[in-house]
């Protein structure tokens, strides 16, 4: 192990040091694993987090607020990091402290976080930042607008939720709409027929015992699309996803879920005037059970997919590797799409709402003989997090590249974060720091260590 000045972290951070074959999706490898530490720590404590943070209290409020005051201070490198980047470094230091700021388009650093409604209830609006998945995830997985260090956008979403019917739409950025929208209709067929005068029911009532009987079975059309995304020298192309969800809920209420799915999805990408066309298929099962201050939900999906297609592309960091992903100097649009054969299952254990214990793991292979040897990208993430009072922490540990890597090699990183509320509930004073440990060197398994330490004050406000 050698630690190394700045400069050579910066470039071993954006993917330069022992990258192979980097622009392929299924094997990134550890390329780019320290940004995406970020998605393991707040992309599912929270799923209104955004980049908000993601204090572990329960959050199912009529109405939120969030904000994020546009500054931190920082120990460590202002390049890439699980929570700083973008963050640029304002020159104001002390105590080994350095002040660095977001980047402020307009009236960028204005925009909160807020939401009116539940997820999954009669209704929802979300606006300003944004942080949601569509349906299953497979097409839309935790995307957010506002990802840590870059100008906030200011979204709106809405969602209609009734016991036979559902509605979603949403778009990313109100001044650039072309940029991301998403749509999505689901019904219930059986309850449509047998049941029509329940389909107009709110979704959350579970009053009618008809409505868990006979909806059992749930279909749905979705789309996602980057109708202005970058492409070659510049010139904009778009991407399409579109999906056709079929859900059977076995058993569906407050207490307990089984619910098996499969989404079948398509994915059209344009690069001046030449569309490249790939569809895959999603297998997998959500349970959950609810006892006496005990939840548990676990989470398993597998996925096959042709030449041109790759599972939820529309992902936490979309709006940053549109432009250029990382571990790949290129925009999302241009990277090469081989077959590939995939597979995630995540467990997670709540206890009275204070405590919150999970473990996480997804791969991605190449199916022809030669994408199947490419560099490993199997992930495991462990986690947990605390809330007590006015306080809470949270600790989370990924290894991306096992199989190539050992554990704790490159490839690792771990987070943490700690909150206390300073001004009642409202007013968040927020640390976070992390260790990575990144690819470098001419030996195997050879890495440098990077570390990093950031301070922020979030105000959060919420009602009934």
């Amino acid at each position: 192990m050698r630690v190394l000045p700045p400069v050579v972290l910066a470039l071993a951070l954006i993917g330069v040091a022992d990258v192979a074959r980097a622009d392929v999706p299924v094997s990134l490898g550890t390329a780019g694993a320290l940004e995406r530490a970020g998605l393991a720590q707040d992309g599912r404590k929270n799923p209104t987090a955004a980049s908000f943070g993601a204090p572990v209290t329960d959050d199912r409020r009529l109405f939120t607020l969030r904000w994020r005051l546009p500054w931190i201070a920082m120990a460590g490198s202002a390049g890439p990091s699980p929570f700083g980047s973008g963050f640029v470094s304002t020159g104001v230091g002390l105590g080994g402290l350095s002040l660095a700021a977001e980047p402020m388009d307009a009236l960028s650093s204005l925009v909160p976080q807020g939401q009116i409604g539940e997820a999954n209830k009669l209704g929802r609006v979300q606006f300003g930042a944004l942080s949601y998945s569509l349906g299953h995830g497979t097409v839309v997985d935790r995307f957010t607008n506002a990802p840590d260090g870059q100008a906030r956008r200011f979204g709106l979403l809405g969602e209609l939720n009734l016991a036979g019917l559902e509605f979603h739409g949403a778009v990313g950025d109100v001044m650039d709409a072309p940029a991301f929208v998403t749509a999505r209709a689901a019904g219930r067929p059986i309850m449509w027929f047998l049941a029509p005068d329940a389909t107009f029911q709110p979704n959350e009532l579970d009053l009618d015992p008809r409505t868990e009987l006979l909806g059992i079975w749930q279909i749905a059309v979705a789309t996602a699309a980057d109708f202005s995304a970058p492409g070659t020298e510049g010139v904009a192309g778009n991407v399409v996803v579109t999906t056709l969800e079929n859900e059977a809920a076995l058993l569906d209420n407050q207490l307990v879920k089984f619910i098996l799915f499969v989404d079948v999805n398509g994915l059209w990408a344009t690069d001046r005037g030449e569309t490249l066309q790939g569809s895959g298929v999603h297998p997998g099962v959500t349970a959950m059970w609810d006892f006496a201050g005990i939840r548990v939900d676990v989470d398993a999906e597998a996925n096959v997919g042709s030449d041109g297609y790759v599972p939820r592309y529309f992902d936490r960091l979309y709006f940053l590797e549109r432009t250029r992903t990382l571990g790949a100097d290129k925009p999302k649009l241009l990277l090469e799409r081989p077959a590939s054969w995939g597979y995630r299952a995540r467990a997670d254990v709540g206890l009275w709402e204070m405590a919150t214990l999970f473990t996480e793991v997804r791969d991605q292979r190449g199916l022809t003989p030669s994408t199947a040897t490419l560099p490993s990208n199997l992930t495991v993430s462990a986690g947990g997090s605390l809330w007590i009072g006015l306080a809470g922490a949270a600790v989370t540990a990924t290894q991306t590249g096992l199989g190539d890597h050992a554990i704790f090699g490159p490839g690792f990183v771990v987070t943490a974060e700690g909150r206390a509320a300073i001004l009642f509930n409202t007013l968040h004073l927020v640390g976070r720091a992390w260790q990575a440990h990144i690819a470098a060197g001419d030996e195997p398994g050879e890495f440098v260590v990077e570390r990093g330490l950031t301070a922020g004050v979030e105000v959060n406000f919420d009602l009934l």
